[in-house]
């Protein structure tokens, strides 16, 4: 998996955060969404992620399927 985005806004503030594991990504997004930010996470190929798709981003996860890392 490459990196992915963390966008979040809230009261004309705005913040990208780059991550390199999705469970990180997931874990740091859904947090800003409980505190009221909007929240989305895209992928390298431009893909966005709602906080309703975020369990689709812990599955491409290999450390968290337990598959190996690519080479």
């Amino acid at each position: 998996m490459a990196a992915l985005v963390v966008h979040a806004s809230k009261d004309r503030k705005s913040t990208r955060t780059l991550y390199l594991r999705p469970a990180i990504a997931v874990a740091k997004a859904r947090i800003l969404f409980k505190a009221g930010w909007q929240v989305h996470i895209v992928d390298v190929d431009g893909r966005i992620f709602h906080p309703e798709q975020f369990d689709q981003l812990l599955r491409l996860d290999p450390q968290r399927t337990g598959s190996p890392r690519p080479a």
